[in-house]
C-alpha cells in the first residue's frame, strides 16, 4: 500500500484526481492540502510515499514543498501550464501531468511508478537499447522507446523532448547529444534546433511563408517550424 498526499488549491481538481486514484487499490489517499503550509504540516504528520503536487498554490510555487519531502518520496507534478521546465526532475519529480488530467495518462503514470517500485533493479536492462534509451532522474528510471519519440527541439542549453505517450519533457541535454543518440535512418535534423522522427510524420500543413505545422501519428498537437526547417523537410520527403 502506498500512502498518497494530494496538494491542490482547486477543490474541483482535487476531487477529480482523488476520484481517479480511487480506482487503484495499491493507493491510499492519506492527506489533502490546499496550500503549501498545509502540505508541509501533512508531510510532518505522516511521511507520504507519493505526492501529487500542483505547481501553482495561490501565490506560492508548489516546488517549495520539494525540500520538505522524504528522500524516497515520489513526486508527480500536476499543472495547467505545459511550459514548466522539467529541470524539476533533478529535484526528484518522477512525472508531469497536465490538467485536466486524463484517466489514461494517469494510468500510464501509475503503471510506471508502481511498476518501478515493485520490480527488482537487476531486470531493468532487459529492454534492448537498440529499441530505445534510458532517462534517469533521482528515484526514477524510464525506458523510452524510439518509436515513441516524435521530436526534439533545442531551447537554449536544454532540449524539449516530445513523446507520443506522455507530456513534454525539458532535459539538460544538447541537440548535438540527441544527434548521437537517435538513429539517423529514422530521425532527421531539420535545422539547428529541430530533430523529428520522420516515419512518425503524418501531415505537413503550410500555414504561411514562415510557419509550417507538422502533425504526427497518434498525437494531436502539431510541431510548428520555420522556413528553413520546412525547406529541409521538403527535400527529405522528395528523396523518399
Amino acid at each position: 500500500m502506498h500512502d498518497v498526499l494530494l496538494v491542490e488549491d482547486e477543490p474541483a481538481a482535487l476531487q477529480r484526481l482523488e476520484s481517479l486514484l480511487n480506482d487503484y487499490s495499491e493507493l491510499k489517499v492519506q492527506a489533502r492540502a490546499f496550500s503549501l503550509e498545509q502540505a508541509i504540516a501533512a508531510v510532518r504528520a505522516a511521511k507520504p510515499d507519493l505526492v501529487f503536487l500542483d505547481l501553482m498554490l495561490g501565490g506560492t510555487h508548489g516546488s517549495a514543498l520539494l525540500p520538505w519531502l522524504p528522500a524516497d518520496c515520489r513526486v508527480v507534478i500536476t499543472t495547467a501550464y505545459n511550459d514548466f521546465a522539467i529541470a524539476a526532475y533533478e529535484a526528484g519529480v518522477c512525472d508531469y501531468l497536465l490538467k485536466p488530467i486524463r484517466r489514461e495518462r494517469l494510468a500510464l503514470c501509475l503503471q510506471r511508478l508502481l511498476g518501478a517500485a515493485n520490480v527488482a533493479e537487476p531486470i531493468a536492462p532487459a529492454a534492448s537499447e537498440a529499441d530505445g534509451f534510458w532517462l534517469d532522474s533521482p528515484g526514477c528510471r524510464h525506458f523510452v522507446r524510439l518509436d515513441h519519440v516524435l521530436w526534439v527541439v533545442a531551447m537554449r542549453r536544454q532540449t524539449h523532448l516530445q513523446l507520443a505517450d506522455r507530456d513534454p519533457m525539458v532535459l539538460n541535454r544538447s541537440i548535438s547529444e540527441w544527434d548521437g543518440l537517435l538513429p539517423p535512418n529514422q530521425f532527421q535534423r531539420l535545422d539547428r534546433s529541430t530533430i523529428i522522427h520522420l516515419p512518425a510524420l503524418r501531415t505537413v500543413k503550410r500555414v504561411s511563408r514562415s510557419l509550417t505545422q507538422l502533425f504526427f501519428y497518434g498525437f494531436e498537437q502539431p510541431l510548428s517550424v520555420g522556413a528553413t526547417a520546412a525547406k529541409r523537410l521538403k527535400e527529405l520527403l522528395t528523396v523518399r
